[in-house]
């Protein structure tokens, strides 16, 4: 008898440990906010670039993932799992990583998502169906596309094209047809391959807030630099998809 009671007692208190797991997974689920700070329109078209949210009170968050420009549009800035990468222009024009402990974004959006859904890229992408693809895998995954989320990928991507802003945004010079001055020149490459995590909003009719124009994208890159060994950030123009990487949906 008393080993019946001994016994009971265990089951319960596994049924107990058994709905408190369950209780903690149903926490971890993506409670669909994008967190926002400032605008491309403001932080670049306004050219109101001053500092809006301290780095350190993202990284300081779980799991946060993000896309960000620095105060004064001096760099790029990327979360991906509450772990930022920040990349500036050097001199000389080359890629160099940024620290310090008081750091600003201007601009910045993303998300806490405990969880993801990964999914394989089955075939090559070209890069002009990109955000075609991004929204077709996260409506199958049941994402709400009508609204802003966050997304990630890892693995090789080809046909690239990305900047590091260093003052101002090349893409908006190109598109005023503004000749930007040497101070201001931003870093520009292009990678016919290469490996590295993605993280990136998509957002349809966000123009002017989260994205450039003819995008539903605002898509950064992380990967490592061949001329220093270090890993930076870019924002990325343009980026075609290479079979086998996976994308990661919001649980």
């Amino acid at each position: 008898m008393h080993f019946m009671r001994r016994s009971r007692s265990l089951m319960l208190a596994l049924a107990g440990t058994v709905v408190i797991a369950l209780s903690a997974a149903a926490q971890q689920a993506w409670d669909g906010k994008i967190v926002r700070y400032g605008t491309m329109r403001e932080a670049i078209g306004q050219q109101q670039s001053q500092g809006r949210v301290l780095l350190s009170d993202m990284a300081g968050q779980s799991h946060f993932y993000g896309v960000a420009a620095l105060e004064g549009l001096a760099g790029e800035v990327t979360f991906f799992d509450s772990s930022p990468t920040i990349t500036g222009v050097s001199g000389d024009g080359k890629l160099a990583p940024v620290t310090g402990e008081k750091l600003q974004a201007t601009m910045l959006a993303g998300a806490r998502v405990p969880s993801w859904r990964e999914h394989a890229i089955e075939k090559d992408t070209p890069a002009a169906e990109f955000d075609q693809r991004v929204r077709g895998a996260a409506a199958q995954a049941g994402v709400d596309v009508s609204k802003p989320f966050v997304f990630a990928l890892e693995g090789e991507f080809s046909d690239v094209r990305l900047h590091v802003i260093h003052g101002a945004c090349p893409m908006h010079a190109r598109m005023q047809q503004i000749e930007l001055p040497k101070e201001k020149q931003p870093f520009e490459g292009e990678y016919r391959s290469i490996r590295g995590k993605v993280v990136g909003i998509y957002a349809e009719d966000a123009v002017g807030t989260l994205t450039h124009p003819a995008t539903s994208t605002h898509v950064h890159l992380i990967f490592k630099d061949a001329a220093s060994g270090e890993m930076v950030t870019g924002h990325v123009e343009r980026m075609a998809l290479v079979k086998g990487a996976s994308i990661r949906l919001p649980q």
